[in-house]
This record gives C-alpha cells, sequence and structure tokens, in this order.
C-alpha cells in the first residue's frame, strides 16, 4: 500500500489551476520525480483541495479517472514546454486537450460569474484542461516559466519578472544555501 499525498500550500504555488495540476510530480528535471498522484485517493485529495470536486466524500475517484489525470499532465507539460520556450505549440499536445475538455463537458456547470465546477472525477478533469487551453490561447504578459532547479511551472507575478524558481522556501533556499557552500569550500 503507498502513502496518500497530503496537499500542502507548498505544492499550489504556480499562480493558475493547470500550472498547479502539472506540478503534481516531485520534479521534472533533472528527471522526473515521485508522482505525487500516489493513488486515486491523492488526486481526490487534489481535486476536493482545489475545490473542484463538490461532493467530495460522496464521490470516488477511479483506476481510469487516474490514468486520464496522468494523461492530462503530459500533456499540460508537453504544451507548457513549447509555451515556456516560445515555440509553436504541438497539435497533438493541443488536440488532446481538446479532446479532454470535449469528453466531459456534460459533467461540469460553468456558472453566471464564470466559474466552473464539477460533481465528477471527469468533469474536474475537463476544468484542469479547459484552465489549461485558456492559459495557451490568452497568456498573461509574463508568461510561463519554469523553476531552474525542479521544472516546476509557474507565472512570474514577481515585481522585476526575474522569478527563477518555484518557490523560494524550497527550491530558492536549496539554490541559496549550494551556492553559498560552493564559494566557501
Amino acid at each position: 500500500m503507498t502513502n496518500s499525498t497530503e496537499w500542502l500550500e507548498d505544492h499550489f504555488i504556480a499562480g493558475n489551476l493547470a500550472l498547479d495540476f502539472a506540478n503534481t510530480v516531485y520534479r521534472r528535471w533533472p528527471e522526473i520525480g515521485t508522482d505525487l498522484f500516489t493513488d486515486t485517493d491523492a488526486l481526490a485529495a487534489w481535486l476536493t483541495r482545489t475545490r473542484l470536486l463538490q461532493d467530495a466524500p460522496r464521490v470516488s475517484v477511479t483506476e481510469g479517472n487516474l490514468e486520464e489525470a496522468r494523461t492530462l499532465r503530459t500533456l499540460l507539460w508537453t504544451v507548457f514546454d513549447a509555451h515556456r520556450d516560445r515555440r509553436t505549440i504541438p497539435a497533438d499536445a493541443f488536440a488532446g486537450l481538446l479532446d479532454i475538455a470535449r469528453r466531459s463537458i456534460a459533467d461540469v456547470a460553468i456558472h453566471a460569474d464564470g466559474c466552473i465546477s464539477s460533481h465528477d472525477p471527469r468533469g474536474a478533469l475537463t476544468v484542469v484542461a479547459l484552465s489549461g487551453l485558456t492559459l495557451v490561447l490568452d497568456p498573461p504578459p509574463q508568461g510561463v516559466r519554469a523553476c531552474d532547479r525542479c521544472g516546476w511551472f509557474f507565472i512570474d507575478s514577481s515585481r522585476g519578472r526575474r522569478r527563477r524558481w518555484c518557490s523560494m522556501k524550497t527550491c530558492g533556499n536549496q539554490a541559496k544555501a549550494a551556492r553559498y557552500r560552493s564559494s566557501h569550500l
């Protein structure tokens, strides 16, 4: 039995739902780290924590939902890496996002204020796919960046637009400590 991931504030640093979803691995580089979607409970907890599942205690997340979530995450990596590098978005990845969004659109509710909710895991994944599509089609002026140390995505909303790390608390402190150690040897 695996331990299910406990979702903390440190997992939600990207400034965008789809980017936070893409960041559900321990790290993306220099190699792919541990998958934080350890099991269906971890995915259910993430969807509940982000308020994408309204009736979470009564909804069960299946292995099929978990597999679709991992596929969605891979598509988001492809799309956001291209966006970050200012390359053309690969058509197959974009089509994959559209397909996930289309497949379960009937499982979402779009409210008058523009908020989208779901009572079903597939609908919740649709919301994530729509968030990713929206970010790609209407990117923020500061663009999508990736952490120099772990590869997590984020929107750089810092004043000087020079943010290099997903979080100063984790990767930033590690980078500064490593730089200090290397200069004092």
